[in-house]
């Protein structure tokens, strides 16, 4: 009888169990989901370095990983509590598809990773020393500026792929117009590196991540400009304007301002221009005093074209003799001369071969030397005149 309970006991605690087995898989089974966007992460970067390689492009990866658990785990579980990692060693410059592995907590099954591997670009780094500009947030009180801005450090290395070092422009600080003083003041903020629109280059490395900036608030001024203009522009060519600065803005203290009634830039040689020219001005400034923005690169502007140009012919017989009696026993041997003009386009146009009197002055130093230099008679407006040949040879004839 006792052994017959005891088998009772048993099989009673059996059933027991299967039916408890039962319940749990009805109510709690395993189940399955997709977590989106899981980072990446990428090891042994630093082997890259190591090698003279860098990564290029997009600086974070991210997969969708299908999992699966008990229903009652399954929804706690996040992308934070899944590993993915992309192993880097081993890899050279190009494109390359690297694996990802993704492990996960214990009682959860990783059943698919999208993508499986990641397309990553490795280049060539590079380091290469870019300036630093100094980005002014907020508006100034009119008639005011920032002045003697100088930053620490003057420049900063910027290190990565070759693509992605070359494409930053530059260092960018901002800084809050409201934090600055008369007085001046040192302000220190972080360091961003920029292409030449202005957006962020993200995959690069700096070797300062915070630059010092000093400014002070300095006043503005608008001064006369003396600007004084040297030599001729060659004579084939015309100036058809010339843009002269007549003000200059400048900024410093009140006081030094107050000093400065107008300023004197070096004078100006257009002697060699040869084309429509920008040319910089020359302007020393008292100490403490700079220019305002976007005065610093002051220029004349100078507009040339080339002129305009018609040539005639002339024999012997249309030079004009004069400065001596007895001109008709003199000869021009040479037996024709050309003669070039250059003008505005309007004058040239309209000019006729009559408008031009060729002749000599004759003497006896020219009679001993048998030649005398052609000169040229007008009243039109002309520019250059050149004759050719410069001289002609001349003869006496013997009287009869």
């Amino acid at each position: 009888m006792l052994n017959n309970n005891n088998f009772y006991k048993i099989i009673s605690v059996v059933l027991a169990l299967a039916l408890w087995v039962y319940v749990i898989q009805a109510e709690n089974p395993m189940q399955t989901k997709t977590i989106s966007d899981v980072t990446v992460q990428l090891l042994n970067e630093e082997s890259l370095t190591a090698r003279g390689l860098a990564l290029s492009g997009e600086a974070t990866y991210t997969v969708d990983v299908k999992i699966q658990a008990k229903k009652s785990e399954l929804s706690s579980i996040s992308a934070a509590d899944l590993i993915a990692n992309a192993d880097l060693f081993g890899y050279s410059m190009g494109k390359n598809y690297i694996p990802v592995t993704v492990s996960a907590p214990e009682g959860v099954t990783i059943q698919d990773i999208k993508p499986i591997k990641i397309n990553v670009v490795i280049e060539e780094r590079v380091e290469v020393a870019k300036p630093i500009k100094v980005n002014f947030v907020g508006q100034f009180e009119n008639g005011m500026e920032a002045g003697q801005v100088t930053t620490q450090p003057e420049e900063i290395l910027v290190s990565g792929a070759k693509s992605e070092v070359g494409a930053v422009s530059h260092i960018q600080a901002d800084v809050n117009t409201s934090k600055l003083t008369a007085d001046g003041v040192t302000i220190q903020t972080k360091a961003v590196a920029v292409n030449s629109a202005g957006d962020v280059v993200q995959n690069v490395r700096l070797s300062s991540p915070f630059i010092d900036v000093s400014a002070k608030l300095s006043s503005v001024a608008e001064v006369p400009l003396n600007v004084e203009i040297i030599g001729s522009v060659a004579p084939i060519y015309e100036v058809t304007a010339m843009d002269l600065p007549e003000k200059v803005k400048i900024k410093g203290s009140v006081q030094d301002l107050a000093k400065i009634t107008s300023l004197t830039a070096a004078p100006i040689d257009i002697s060699s221009v040869a084309s429509t020219s920008k040319l910089p001005l020359d302007i020393t400034l008292p100490e403490g005093v700079e220019f305002a923005s976007g005065y610093e690169n002051m220029s004349v502007g100078i507009t040339i074209r080339p002129v305009a140009t018609k040539e005639f012919t002339y024999t012997s017989d249309e030079i004009l003799m004069e400065g001596i009696e007895g001109a008709s026993n003199i000869s021009i041997t040479t037996p024709e001369i050309k003669v070039t003009v250059s003008g505005s386009e309007d004058v040239i146009a309209g000019l006729l071969k009559s408008d031009l009197v060729p002749y000599l002055v004759l003497d006896a130093e020219s009679l001993i030397s048998a030649a005398a230099k052609v000169q040229i008679r007008y009243e039109k407006e002309l520019g250059h005149i050149t004759v050719d040949p410069e001289e002609v040879h001349i003869t006496l004839n013997e009287s009869e």
